[in-house]
């Protein structure tokens, strides 16, 4: 997936635009990275634990005509997001889009809860993405760019059984709008918040009918309509410190 001066093994800068999207080699952040493949985005795929979904994922993002390649990292720890974005940087030469979807997933009632669970989730989640956006700016202002935040509707809803989640996205929603401001106007910066689009396999799938029987429009957020919504916010230049709800309704009942 690399192109370079032949015989030499190095890497020429990317003529298409790059997006870095983290949390990509599976599901939500997947489904992003994907969408920035057939939009003609080159992909650095970030993953943590799973290097062969990774593998897997650059290899179908290949099949669209781009180049992508796989970067690993915990962005829990310190100073990971600086470190990724200066991988990028390195292998492709540029910057264009960020989008941070990664994001832990914990279910605990509020006893339960460990500092230890709540650092996992607000280091990764809202530390990260500041971090991360940091470190980019500079590439990203360099191209007009933008930020991409992925938000839940859990930030402005109360989900007792998820206050780790819930608290981090709403600082998720926080950062957008300060970051929108303190980056322009070289750089956008956007959130999306989707509602049910692609839930746990260990939800059971009465819970999922419940939650998609309380939406307006009575159905899973479609992830094709998630994705064009992100393309949306990711190129058009007019917008931004908005965090767009792509939720079936869910967000106003």
């Amino acid at each position: 997936m690399q192109r370079g001066k032949p015989g030499t093994g190095e890497t020429l800068p990317a003529v298409r635009p790059v997006a870095l999207v983290t949390g990509a080699s599976r599901r939500l952040g997947r489904a992003l990275a994907e969408g920035a493949a057939r939009a003609g985005y080159d992909v650095a795929v970030h993953f943590r634990s799973d290097p062969a979904a990774a593998a897997e994922a650059v290899a179908a993002f290949g099949l669209l005509g781009v180049r992508a390649e796989a970067f690993a990292a915990d962005l829990g720890e310190p100073g990971a997001p600086g470190r990724l974005v200066e991988a990028v940087l390195q292998r492709f030469g540029r910057l264009d889009l960020l989008v941070h979807s990664a994001s832990p997933w914990l279910e605990k009632p509020v006893g339960e809860i460990s500092e230890e669970d709540w650092d996992a989730v607000a280091s990764v989640g809202p530390r990260a993405a500041f971090f991360l956006s940091q470190a980019a700016a500079p590439a990203l202002a360099a191209r007009d760019g933008a930020i991409l935040l992925v938000s839940d509707v859990a930030s402005t809803k109360a989900w007792p059984r998820h206050v780790p989640h819930a608290a981090a996205k709403a600082a998720i929603d926080a950062l957008v709008r300060n970051l929108a401001v303190a980056l322009a106007p070289s750089v956008r910066v956007n959130g999306i918040a989707p509602g049910i689009v692609l839930p746990p396999a260990d939800v059971p799938p009465a819970a999922v009918e419940s939650l998609v029987g309380r939406t307006p429009l009575k159905r899973l957020v479609a992830v094709e309509d998630l994705v064009s919504a992100a393309l949306l916010l990711a190129t058009n230049r007019s917008v931004t410190g908005q965090i767009l709800a792509v939720d079936a309704g869910r967000s106003v009942v």
